[in-house]
C-alpha cells in the first residue's frame, strides 16, 4: 500500500566529522576528496566538493555508482543525500535525476532526456525526481519504478505530486529506508515519509544473492539543469547478536534526554575499570552496534531521529569480570553534549528515551 503525506518542515544537515559506527557503510561529504569511492560515467563532473550528475547543458546524461562494492539488501539499509538543482541558462528545467538500485552492471548508463540516465538499464529500481512534465500531471514530482523483464520496460509503482518545489534553487535532502520488506522515502522532513510501499527489492531487480549497485543517474534534453549532489551516506542494517534473547530481557527506562537536532553523534565507552564488558546497542528496532568490547577509547556513530522520540537500549553480551556491564554514553546534538551511564546484565537492560524538542 502506498501512503502519501504532506510536506511538513525543511531541515538541512550536512554531516561533519568521521563516523566509525559498525553500521556506517560509507559517508561522502566532499566528492573531490572521495572521488575514488565512485564510478563516474557520461557527463558527470566533480565541481570542488559537489558532484554534478549533469551540468546545465542540453542533451547530457550521467551516472555514478558506489565503486567499493555492491550493497547488501538482505537485512536492509538507510541512505541519505542532499541535492541541489540549479539553472543558469534560460528556459525550463529538465529533465531530472534518479536514485537507482540496479543489478545490471557497475558501468551501467541509460538514455538522455526523459530517460533521466536510467532508462535503458535493466534489473533496476529507481526513485525518480522529475522536473519536466511529459504528460505526467506536473513538472515537479517523484516516481518509484521498477524494470519489468516481461514488459521490457520500467513500470511505475507510485507517483507523488504533493512534494516541495525541488527546482527552487535551494538544497533539499532525501532519505530512503529499506527494512522488513518495506521501502520508505522522506523528502525535506524526518517526520513522515512521502511514500512507503512493501517490496522485495532483490527479487524485483533479479538479484539472487541480494546484492546490488547503488547510485544516481540524471539527464537533460533541449531543456536542462545542473543536477548536483552535496553529500551522500549509507548505513547497513546489522544482524541481531546471536547470544541475546531480547524477548526474555526486561527493558527499563533509565533517563529521558531532550535533544535539539534530529542528527545525533553518539559515543560509547567504559569510563570505569576495564573488565571485558561486551555490549550491543539497539536504536528502536535496529541494532547499531553488536558485540562491542568496551574500552576507554570511545566508539562513535551518527544517528537520525526520524520521529519525535526514540529509545537507545544497552544489552549485555557477557557480564565481564564485575557485573553488571556498564557503558558511558555521550549524546551531542550540535549544541551540547549530555553524558549518561547505562547498565545491563543478562536479565535487565537500561534504555535512554531520546526526545526531539525542536531547534533552539
Amino acid at each position: 500500500m502506498i501512503h502519501r503525506f504532506f510536506y511538513y518542515s525543511f531541515f538541512l544537515f550536512i554531516c561533519s566529522g568521521v563516523s566509525i559506527s559498525a553500521q556506517t557503510y560509507f559517508e561522502i561529504n566532499d566528492f573531490d576528496v572521495d572521488r575514488d569511492k565512485l564510478t563516474i560515467l557520461g557527463d558527470v563532473m566533480i565541481n570542488q566538493d559537489k558532484l554534478s550528475i549533469t551540468p546545465d547543458i542540453p542533451q547530457q546524461k550521467g551516472a555514478c555508482w558506489y565503486a567499493k562494492g555492491k550493497i547488501d539488501l538482505s537485512i536492509g539499509f538507510d541512505t541519505e543525500f542532499t541535492f541541489l538543482i540549479e539553472k543558469n541558462s534560460a528556459g525550463k528545467h529538465g529533465d531530472g535525476f534518479a536514485f537507482v538500485i540496479q543489478n545490471s552492471s557497475p558501468n551501467a548508463i541509460g538514455h538522455s532526456g526523459a530517460g533521466l540516465g536510467y532508462d535503458g538499464i535493466s534489473n533496476a529500481l529507481v526513485l525518480e525526481f522529475d522536473t519536466y512534465d511529459n504528460h505526467e500531471g506536473s513538472r515537479n514530482h517523484v516516481n518509484l519504478s521498477v524494470y519489468s523483464t516481461a514488459k521490457q520496460r520500467f513500470v511505475k509503482i507510485a507517483t507523488v505530486h504533493e512534494i516541495p518545489e525541488i527546482t527552487d534553487g535551494s538544497a533539499h535532502f532525501a532519505r530512503v529506508e529499506y527494512k522488513n520488506g518495506f521501502l520508505s522515502f522522506f523528502l525535506d522532513s524526518y517526520l513522515f515519509p512521502i511514500l512507503s510501499t512493501k517490496i522485495d527489492i532483490a527479487e524485483a531487480i533479479g538479484s539472487n544473492d541480494h546484492l546490488a549497485w547503488m547510485g544516481f543517474t540524471a539527464a537533460t534534453s533541449h531543456h536542462s539543469s545542473a543536477h548536483n549532489l552535496l553529500n551522500w551516506s549509507m548505513n547497513e542494517k546489522l544482524k541481531p547478536p546471536p547470544d541475546i534473547a531480547v524477548e526474555k530481557i526486561e527493558v527499563v527506562k533509565a533517563k529521558k534526554v531532550e535533544v535539539h537536532s534530529r542528527k545525533l553523534r553518539i559515543r560509547v565507552w567504559d569510563d570505569h575499570q576495564i573488565d571485558g564488558d561486551i555490549i550491543s546497542l539497539k536504536y528502536n528496532d535496529d541494532w547499531i552496534v553488536t558485540e562491542l568490547k568496551l574500552t576507554a577509547e570511545p566508539k562513535e556513530m551518527t544517528l537520525t531521529l526520524t520521529g519525535f522520540k526514540a529509545f537507545l537500549t544497552l544489552y549485555a553480551n557477557n557480564l565481564g569480570l564485575m557485573p553488571p556491564n556498564t557503558a558511558a554514553i555521550s549524546i551531542f546534538d550540535g549544541k551540547s553534549t549530555q553524558k549518561i551511564v547505562l547498565n545491563a546484565d543478562m536479565r535487565t537492560s537500561e534504555a535512554l528515551e531520546l526526545v526531539y524538542v525542536g531547534e533552539e
